[in-house]
C-alpha cells in the first residue's frame, strides 16, 4: 500500500505510517484516528489549533500521507460521511453523556417529520393504488434496508396475497424475479450503503416490465431513472448511527393507505388470518 493510491482510506494512510511519523505529527494522527468523522467539520487552522500544533506541521503530514493538502484530506472524508460509513459520521462527542434520550428522540422526531413531509399525497396515492391492484408483489431490500422491506411485506401479505420478499434465503433473485410482468409492483427499499449490484438490480428489475417503487434516501443516484415512483426519506444524524425511523413511517403510511384502497377485500383476509391464528393457537391470548 503507498499513500499515493487515492483509493486508500485517510485513516489506513495514518495506520500504515503511524510508527514513522514524528511526535508533532503523531499528536494529529491520534485525534483523526479518534474521530475521523469530525475532520469533515473542521479547517487546517482549527485542527492546528486542537491538536496544539503548527499549520506547517498539519502541512507536512497531510502531504507526508499522499495528499496534494489538508483540503484534498477533508473532501474524502466528506465523501464518506455522504456516502453514510459509520465511521466517519459521528463526531468526537457523539457517544458522551448529553447525547442520550433527549438528543435521541429529537432527531428521531426531525427523520420523521422530514420524511413524511417529503411526500406528495398524489404519489402515494398512485403507489397504494399500484400495490393494491397488482397481481404479485415483491419487496426487497439488503442490509440495514432488509428490516424495513421485511415489516412491509409481512403488513401487506396481512392484507393481501402473493406478497412476497424478492430476496429470500434460499433462493436467488433470479428465482424470485422469473415471471414478473407489466401489472407486478416491486418495491425495492434502498436506504444508504447499498451494496454493489444495487443499480444492476434496479436495471434489470426494470427490464421486467414491472413498475418498481423505490425507497431511498437523497444520497441515491441513478437507480431512481429506473423506478417509476421514488419515495425519499432522511436518514442522516449527526450521531454514529442513520435513523431508519423515518423510512418505517413512510413504509406503514404506504401500508395504511394500501388497506384503505383495498376495502373490504383487506378486512376480509384479516378476518381470515386471525381466525387461523385462534385454530393453531400461534400467539399469545
Amino acid at each position: 500500500m503507498t499513500p499515493e493510491d487515492t483509493n486508500i482510506p485517510l485513516t489506513e494512510r495514518l495506520h500504515s505510517l503511524y510508527a514513522e511519523l514524528p511526535a508533532r505529527e503523531r499528536q494529529i494522527a491520534d485525534f483523526i484516528l479518534e474521530s475521523p468523522g469530525e475532520l469533515a467539520l473542521i479547517n487546517a487552522n482549527e485542527l492546528a489549533e486542537r491538536t496544539g500544533v503548527s499549520n506547517a506541521t498539519v502541512t507536512r503530514l497531510f502531504q507526508r500521507l499522499g495528499y496534494q493538502s489538508f483540503d484534498e484530506a477533508r473532501r474524502a472524508v466528506r465523501e464518506l460521511r455522504a456516502a453514510g460509513s459509520p465511521f466517519y459520521l459521528a463526531e468526537k462527542d457523539g457517544t458522551k453523556p448529553g447525547h442520550g434520550i433527549s438528543q435521541t428522540l429529537a432527531g428521531e422526531m426531525q427523520r420523521l417529520e422530514a420524511s413524511l413531509a417529503m411526500q406528495s399525497p398524489l404519489t402515494v396515492g398512485a403507489v397504494c393504488e399500484a400495490i393494491a391492484k397488482a397481481p404479485t408483489v415483491r419487496v426487497a431490500g439488503f442490509r440495514n434496508s432488509y428490516f424495513p422491506a421485511a415489516y412491509f411485506c409481512t403488513t401487506l401479505l396481512s392484507m393481501r396475497p402473493n406478497a412476497s420478499m424478492l430476496n429470500v434465503a434460499g433462493q436467488t433473485l433470479a428465482e424470485t424475479a422469473a415471471g414478473l410482468g407489466k401489472d407486478d409492483v416491486v418495491v425495492i427499499v434502498g436506504l444508504r450503503r447499498r451494496p454493489a449490484g444495487f443499480l444492476n438490480l434496479m436495471k434489470t428489475i426494470a427490464a421486467t416490465g414491472c413498475r418498481i417503487v423505490l425507497i431511498a434516501d437523497r444520497s441515491v443516484r441513478e437507480a431512481p431513472a429506473h423506478a417509476t415512483w421514488t419515495l425519499y426519506c432522511a436518514v442522516e444524524t449527526p450521531q454514529l448511527l442513520d435513523s431508519y425511523s423515518g423510512a418505517m413511517a413512510v413504509l406503514r403510511l404506504l401500508a395504511l393507505e394500501t388497506m384503505r384502497k383495498l376495502g373490504s377485500d383487506a378486512r376480509h383476509r384479516l378476518a381470515d388470518i386471525e381466525q387461523l391464528h385462534d385454530t393453531l393457537k400461534d400467539l399469545e391470548s
